[in-house]
């Protein structure tokens, strides 16, 4: 697990209180922050499940990232180019 998907899902999970706490205490504003800051968590933990599925990928198939790898390098070349 990288630490990216673990610090997502501690910060959605603190977002997710906050946003409960805000709701107890009738605080629109600490429940919006709370609400945020588990949006920020959900895409923190999105981050890793992507890095962790490419590091993965790249580990069991490393030719095939090299040919990705160079295609992309191509068409970002000519994308330049214009």
């Amino acid at each position: 697990m990288k630490t990216e998907q673990v610090e997502g899902i501690v910060e959605k999970a603190a977002g997710k209180a906050q946003g409960i706490a805000g709701k107890l205490l009738g605080d629109r504003k600490l429940e919006a922050e709370g609400a945020g800051r588990e949006a920020s968590g959900q895409l923190t933990k999105t981050y890793g499940d992507a890095l962790d599925t490419v590091s993965t990928f790249v580990k069991e198939k490393p030719v095939a990232s090299v040919a990705i790898a160079a295609v992309v390098g191509l068409v970002i070349s000519r994308l330049l180019r214009r």
